[in-house]
């Protein structure tokens, strides 16, 4: 079975599966809580967990979205593909999150390592999210005249580099596909201070 052949069946599984079950539970909580009339600590664990349910399912919901997508369109219009991240990252989480683009960016890039930096610039954007307490963040897609710059940064609390490794940040599987780019990845960040997330690939690999 070929990738894109195995992403489509995950994703199909994933939905029959998953998403039906969580957008039942909802339902079934919805229902649940108009027989609780007048019990308000009930009520408000069950609507605590119909939040953190819809949490779920839109998570779910994203990664489907990934997962039907096709690489090559990415390849082929990898600046218009980002900006759909970008805009639906914004619009999900009400973090205010801008692609800023520079002339010399190519109109097209070579996939599959278009792919590979469109999953680490997602990975970037998850752990502004998921860590940082921003309110606002940036994607930047720049070049110098060997490279190619993909730079995320935020507003947030920043890290402490110094006491930790940040491995368990997704860190690992964007440091793999930097490593299949070729590229140099490096995370500056000081407590109070936001973090800036940098991949600097060569041009050749992309453009």
């Amino acid at each position: 079975m070929q990738d894109d052949d195995l992403r489509r069946l995950l994703a199909r599984e994933l939905h029959d599966r998953v998403a039906q079950t969580l957008t039942t539970m909802l339902i079934e909580l919805e229902h649940y809580k108009t027989e609780q009339h007048g019990r308000q600590s009930v009520l408000r664990q069950m609507e605590a967990l119909q939040t953190s349910t819809r949490e779920v399912l839109g998570s779910l919901r994203e990664v489907l979205y990934e997962l039907r997508s096709d690489p090559t369109e990415i390849g082929q219009g990898f600046e218009e593909s980002v900006r759909t991240l970008v805009d639906r990252f914004s619009a999900r989480t009400s973090i205010k999150t801008k692609l800023i683009v520079s002339e010399g960016w190519p109109g097209r890039v070579k996939s599959p390592a278009a792919v590979n930096l469109y999953r680490i610039i997602e990975e970037g954007l998850t752990n502004v999210r998921q860590h940082s307490g921003a309110t606002e963040a940036n994607v930047v897609l720049t070049d110098t005249m060997d490279h190619l710059l993909a730079v995320i940064t935020d507003n947030g609390r920043g890290i402490d580099l110094d006491e930790s490794v940040p491995l368990g940040m997704g860190m690992l599987g964007m440091r793999e596909r930097a490593l299949f780019l070729g590229a140099d990845l490096k995370v500056t960040s000081y407590p109070g201070a936001g973090t800036e997330l940098t991949v600097a690939i060569p041009r050749r690999a992309l453009a």
